[in-house]
Parts: C-alpha cells; structure tokens; sequence
C-alpha cells in the first residue's frame, strides 16, 4: 500500500536530516507516518544514514500494546521479504519486557521513555541510572498524542528534544494540536510544521475516491448520560466514554438491568487461558494466547439472538490479563474488516474510560462522551465512523452536578482544566448539529485550547531556568526526586487486596499487582470503609506498610520487615504510595472490576505480579582472562551496537574517531582489576573454588553457586575497588588515542564512561598499583578491540599512584547548554560499554 502525501513529505523530511511536527486527523495514518522512515532506513539504508533504532513514545499503556501487537506481525513478514529480523519490543509498568531500551522498535509509555532520558529510568536500579539515556540519543524518537501528556511532561519533552535533537530526529504529533501550539512548537524545535491539507484529508476518508466520505455529526445534550441514551441511538457497534471509573460502572450495570447482555468475559472456560496469559514470557506465545482467548469468547457468545446488544465494560481497574483480552476483543469485534478479520457478534456496546480515547483502533455508529477537554473529546470522536464510507453521530453530554450543585469535571479538577472544560462546552453548544469534519475539529481545538497552550509556552519560557536545573539534577547527579516535577505527580494510589498481617513480615507487598486510584477517591472513601469494618466485626480495613530494617549498607543478608499500619482516617491517605484493602470489603470479577466498599464473598486476592521488583539478576561468572573478556565486549559491539553507532559518529561528524572511543572503553574498563591486590584476591579465591590458580590475568573468576559468593565475601584481603581506578590508569592512553588537546569533551566522555560503569555518580580513585604484567595484558586487550597497532598505545599505561586525582580528568557539571556535548558523548559511551560488558558475561 502506498503512502499518503503527506506521509511522503514527513518521510522525505526525516530522511533529509529535518525533524517534523506533525498534525492529523484521527485514523489517517500518523503511526505510519512516524515509522514508515524508519522501516525503509532500517532496511535500505546505510547504518549512518538514519537511525537504526526507534523509540515510540505514548501517554498510555493500551496504546503501547495495540502498536506492539500489530507491528510484531508486520515485523514478521518483513523478516520474510528482507530475510532480516525487526526486533519489536515493549516497555511499559504492566509489561515491563526492555527494561534496557534495546529492541530495534520499542513501544513504550512516557513515564518509561522521559524518566530514561532524565538518567532516573523507572525500569533500571540507581546503580544502571547512566544506563538508558544513551538509547534515547541513538534513537529515531516517535512523541505520539503530545496533546495527552502531563503538562510538566509536555515542558520536559520539549526541552530535551531542544538538547537531544541535536542527535536525534523527532517526530511530535497528535490530531489536536491548536495552531498556535504547532506553529510555536515547530519554531522553538528548529523543526518543521506539516498540517495535512483540507483536500489530501478528504481524499484519505473516502478511500482515495472509492467509498462516500465519512460522516460524524456533533451534538450537544444539555443532560446527563444515561442507558436510554445509549439504547436510543444504537445500531451495530456504540461506544460510550465516561470520564471516571465509577460513572462507567454505574452506566454499564444500568444497561444490564435493561436487558444488554454481558460478554462472558469471566466464564469458567476462559480462566486457564487467563493464567497462561498472565504467566506468558514470550511476546508471540502471548499473541497467540490472545487470539484464542477471543475465538473462545466470541464461541460463548455465538448462539444468541441477534437482536439484544452485547454490553461490554472497559477501564483501568482490571486485573491485566482480563484487560489484555477485552482489548484483544475490542480490536476484533469493533476494528476495521478487512479480509478475514470480520465482526463476528451481531450487536455490541462498549462502556469505558479514556482507556478508549486515543491510538484504539474501533470504530462505532454512535459515540457517547461525557463533557472532557476539546481536545479529548476530538479524540474520543474518532473512535466513531472511523472508516471511509462510515456515518454516525457523536454525542456530548453535560457532566453530573456535584452535592454542592456544582458540575462534577473529575478528573479534569485543577482550575486550569474546568475553564477548559468551560470553554469546550460553549463551543459544542455553538456547533451542535454540524458535521465535525476535519475544519470543524481544528476549530473547536483552537477555541477551547488556544488561551491554555498559550499560558503552557508562556510558562515554558519563564521557567526555563528552573527546568534546566531540574534535567542537570536527574541527568548529572540522579536526583529521583525530578520525576514529579518533570514527568507527572503522582495523584494516585495502589490498592491490593491482601491479608496484611498484625505483626511484621518479610513478604514484599510490592510482589502482589495493584489496582490505581486517585488518591481522592480513595481518600473519600476512608469513613465508609472504616464503618463496614466496624459492622462487620472486622479487624481492620485499610493498612499501609512501614518497612523497617535492611538499613546496613553492607549488609545484604540483613531482611526488611514491613509492618502495617491501621488507617485511621482520610488524612493517613497521605502517608503512603501504597494500601491494603481488607478483603471483605471489595469485589472483583472479570466483567466489572475492582469495586472498593463493595462487599464481596471474601475470596479474591490480588494476584502476584509476573515479575517481582525486588528480586535481582544474578549473573553466573565463568573464569575468563582479562584479554577474554575485551574479545567478548567487542563481539557484543559488533553484534549489538556498531551500526546504532554509526548514526551518532556521523552526525558529530566525529566519524571513526567516536566508535575508537568506544573499543578503547571496551578494552581499558576493567584496567582496575589488573591492581595487584585484585589479582592475589583472584587467584586465591580460584584456588579455593577449583583447587588451581590460573595461568593469567583475570578479569572475572568462576561465580556459579550461593556458595561461591559465599565464598567470595570471606577472602582476604578482599577486592579493592577499580572502575574509578582503572579510569585513572588509562587517562593517559585516551588522551594520546583520541587527541585529547583536539577532542577534549571526546576524551572526557571516555574517562568518565569507564570512571561509572558500575557507580552512576563515582568521582574517586583510591592508591593503586598495577600486576607487573598488566603493561602486556592491556596491549593483547587493545589489540583485541581494534588491531596490532594498538598495541603501542599501552606503553601510556599509568602502572601506579599513591593519589590518584580522578575527578580533574571527569567531565564538569554544564553550566551552559552549550557545554552539553561531552556528557551527551558519554551518555552514548557509556551505554555501549555496560551493555556489551552484560551481554559480555552471558556469552561466557
């Protein structure tokens, strides 16, 4: 299938080195615009013409799994044209799959992406923050439906893209985007603005010419939504979209009382598949699990009548497999029909949240939505007759009135997004009855959002200072505390529903899957629950834990208890992130959800998560010679990294000389274990474990049990430490390698990278002195990584100082954007070597 115009003229951009900003309609191809560059580079190009990697970025979870599902298949039949893989991948906080970043395609969710190029990655302990920003500046970056992220993560896109575009080709797009923000947007980035054409809109939603063009009338209901409303106006598919979870709930179980039909999403058959979902590891195996979840589901629903709908319920509060299979469903029964892929349910309505709003791929005949922002409710409207040829009407609805009798706007509840909202509902009533064409949406966008993206790049301006601040604290000193002020706060609360015990226990209660709420919610809720507690006899009704213990930085072995507290009232909301809900006073199923303050038959638990947090990746070490191990990472460079390399070599224009930093990073990082003290604790320790010392200099000894870690704690003299050291001891070889008076932010990187590839934030070098024979063992390395004449570089070795000043050779703080180059070359540096040094020990 060929591209749109305008999809050529984003890629034909791309291609010549400009970024792009890009406004669309719903369901005219922005996705494929944003990766059609880069599958056609990936396969065609050369490995310095375009990134060879992509970073596609969402506000939302769904989104990221509907990207990943369909673009997995088409990886699949491009290995089959190109007889080459297009590794696709997933990161997001329910199917955390590329904690590294390091599939070719990665879809994963803002939080993941931002905190990664802030140096606090989300997914990554403290000790691998330096780990992941390199992968956002090798990357083609993908910022889709800008319009749905957090204002302080609008601000914080925006200015990383200032510094990182300088490596990075971008693309930032939505449908809804006001025309001052485009235009503002696209100037403050250097990039260039593409807004489709009226006609080129009108050609793509009638197909090229060859079905009617789509139709969606707007109209505005001066009430509330009810199920009559939804009954009244449905044919074949409608979706209604509630602003909280509660209204969808209430909504859904009125149009069961009237006669819908529940999808038997928690019929007995469906639960081992549920399971198996659940436990799947394999992307493809959990895929298939998918689609047979759905053909079982559509089996159980297919011999009823034809005339009474469907009603299915969709929100956040899911366990994630019955969401994972209700989003599969929703794909299949309200998708496009194109080949074999056909409805197969007669009748069928949809009640959800804003899980629905954006990157879904449904279309309906009727489209009901609570009053939201303008640019929500553009979102949401494109879920209705989303294909050519398609009519159907849209309708907005006022929101309930609060006890106080003002309009109810949760979540939309800061000053800001009520005038908003305000704002929104005047247009609508203004425009009811029109058709909401493309023209019609951009100026509902532009008249209800205008003032706010104005105040949004005003206070962008004047808060420059302060968010540079904030980036340096997270990108240069780790500062974890920068991600509420630059991603999102976090307004919500995790709930499990636990058996929280009197007395201490060492059990995690971060191992169970939680359900989020708004902290107001549940806040509102404390006094109700408290007094079911009480009427029930029960011991208690919500807790929060308070670990205790595990304080001794040495001290591994040393268990962290979690004791738990009663909540006493709606203020002790406030002194945790985390609660357990007694299990008495909730119900849970697959068709409706978690309910709190719902009394259920006491059974359910929360499930444990399919990866726990608290465990760590222990490696398995065999012994290996310090020269083995640098032939090892530059196998993993070549393999892994080189041709990503190359698209940062050229545009520095460092070209060789940034990939001989690189290899020399690889050969000189463990230069601290070649200390003489090291190397007796090796040999010592080798032949204790295996009875003989080896016949070389080591690099890693063999570390395979409990016991030989055991073993390891209680050899002395014990290890002395040796990134901060070996960094040192191979200033002087970088310095002559890479033309250190020439390319000094070059060769400061290099110091640097090796200096932290274990500790983030290491300044220090302790005394050292070197094995009499690491002069010859550093040569075999160098000649490993590059060639013979690398050799000669060793001489440069520095075998020995009783003071060794590290920090004077690090890379400084910046003090102006400017003086960001050197830490950006370390970034990437820094990325290749901890890495290939990981896939190093697994090829052992």
């Amino acid at each position: 299938m060929s591209l749109y115009p305008f999809q050529e003229r984003v890629k034909a951009l791309l291609h010549q080195g400009r970024s792009v900003v890009l406004q669309a309609p719903t369901g005219s191809g922005k996705t494929r615009a944003a990766l059609a560059p880069f599958i056609e580079a990936f396969f065609d190009f050369p490995p310095e013409a375009f990134p060879r990697q992509c970073l596609y970025t969402v506000p939302m979870r769904v989104l990221a799994s509907q990207f990943e599902y369909e673009y997995r298949r088409l990886a699949e039949s491009y290995q089959r044209r190109f007889d080459r893989c297009l590794e696709v991948r997933i990161q997001t906080g329910d199917r955390p799959e590329d904690p590294e970043l390091l599939g070719d395609l990665v879809f994963a969710t803002l939080d993941q992406v931002l905190s990664s190029a802030l140096g606090v990655p989300y997914s990554l302990p403290e000790s691998k923050a330096n780990v992941n920003v390199g992968a956002v500046l090798n990357a083609y970056l993908v910022f889709d439906e800008f319009h749905l992220f957090p204002p302080q993560a609008q601000q914080t896109t925006l200015q990383l893209l200032r510094l990182f575009g300088q490596l990075s080709p971008f693309v930032l797009m939505t449908a809804t985007f006001s025309g001052t923000m485009l235009r503002e947007i696209a100037h403050l980035l250097g990039a260039e603005p593409v807004l489709v054409p009226a006609e080129e809109v009108a050609w793509i939603e009638t197909g090229g010419g060859q079905h009617p063009r789509k139709r969606r009338r707007l109209v505005w209901r001066e009430k509330v939504l009810e199920a009559e409303d939804v009954l009244r106006a449905h044919d074949r598919r409608s979706v209604a979209v509630c602003n909280t979870v509660e209204r969808a709930l209430a909504l859904y179980q009125a149009l069961v009382e009237r006669g819908c039909r529940p999808v038997p999403v928690d019929h007995p058959v469906l639960t081992p598949l549920y399971e198996q979902v659940r436990a799947a590891l394999s992307p493809d195996r959990h895929r298939r699990l998918l689609e047979e979840a759905v053909k079982t589901l559509r089996e159980q629903m297919a011999d009823a009548s034809e005339t009474t709908p469907w009603v299915m319920l969709l929100h956040s509060r899911f366990e994630r497999p019955h969401r994972q299979v209700k989003e599969a469903f929703l794909r299949a029964e309200c998708g496009p029909q194109t080949g074999e892929a056909r409805w197969q349910v007669p009748s069928l309505i949809v009640v959800a949240t804003q899980v629905v709003e954006v990157g879904v791929d449904i279309t309906s005949g009727a489209l009901h939505t609570e009053l939201a922002p303008a640019a929500s409710i553009v979102q949401r409207a494109g879920r209705c007759a989303r294909y050519p040829g398609e009519e159907g009407e849209v309708f907005v609805y006022a929101v309930p009135s609060r006890s106080d009798g003002a309009p109810d706007h949760a979540p939309y509840l800061s000053k800001e997004e009520i005038a908003l909202c305000e704002r929104t509902r005047a247009a609508l009533e203004e425009r009811s009855g029109e058709v909401l064409d493309f023209a019609a949406e951009q100026a509902l966008v532009d008249n209800a959002h205008r003032e706010a993206d104005e105040a949004l790049l005003k206070a962008m301006r004047e808060d420059e200072g302060r968010l540079w601040d904030l980036i340096g604290e997270g990108l240069i000193r780790g500062e974890a505390s920068v991600r509420p002020e630059l991603i999102r706060r976090v307004d919500e609360r995790t709930v499990i529903v636990y058996d929280a015990p009197e007395g201490p226990t060492e059990e995690s209660p971060f191992r169970y899957e939680g359900f989020s709420l708004w902290h107001g919610t549940l806040r509102g809720a404390v006094r109700d629950l408290l007094a079911q507690a009480e009427a029930l006899d029960l011991p208690w009704a919500l807790r929060y834990p308070v670990a205790r213990g595990g304080e001794e930085e040495d001290d591994s072995r040393t268990p962290v208890l979690y004791h738990w507290l009663d909540v006493q009232g709606p203020e002790d909301i406030s002194h945790s992130l985390l609660f357990a809900v007694h299990p008495a006073l909730v119900a849970y199923d697959a068709a409706q959800g978690f309910r709190l303050g719902v009394p259920g038959d006491g059974r359910y638990r929360s499930p444990l998560t399919s990866r726990r947090r608290d465990e760590k990746k222990l490696y398995a070490y065999n012994l290996e010679s310090y020269v083995q191990h640098a032939a090892a990472l530059r196998r993993a460079f070549e393999e892994r990294f080189r041709n990503r390399l190359a698209w940062v070599a050229a545009r520095t224009g460092m070209g060789d000389l940034l990939e001989r930093a690189v290899r020399l990073a690889l050969a000189l990082h463990d230069v601290g274990k070649l200390q003489e003290q090291w190397q007796r604790w090796a040999a010592k320790y080798q032949q204790e474990v295996t009875g003989e010392a080896p016949p070389f200099l080591v690099a890693h000894t063999t570390s395979q049990t409990p016991e030989h870690r055991e073993i390891a704690r209680h050899i002395r003299p014990s290890r002395p430490s040796h990134a901060g050291e070996g960094a040192f001891a191979s200033a002087r070889i970088l310095w002559e390698a890479l033309d250190g008076r020439d390319h000094q932010p070059l060769y400061r990187a290099t110091v640097t990278a090796i200096a932290r590839h274990h500790s983030p934030f290491l300044k220090e070098a302790s005394p050292y002195r070197l094995h009499p024979q690491a002069q010859e063992t550093v040569a075999e390395a160098l000649a490993a990584v590059g060639d013979g004449s690398w050799r000669a570089w060793a001489s440069w070795l520095m075998t020995k100082s009783t003071a060794p000043n590290l920090e004077k050779r690090l890379l400084w703080p910046p003090l102006e954007k400017q003086e960001w180059e050197g830490w950006l070359l370390y970034f990437v540096i820094v990325r290749a070597l901890r890495v290939c040094d990981g896939k190093g020990i697994e090829e052992e």
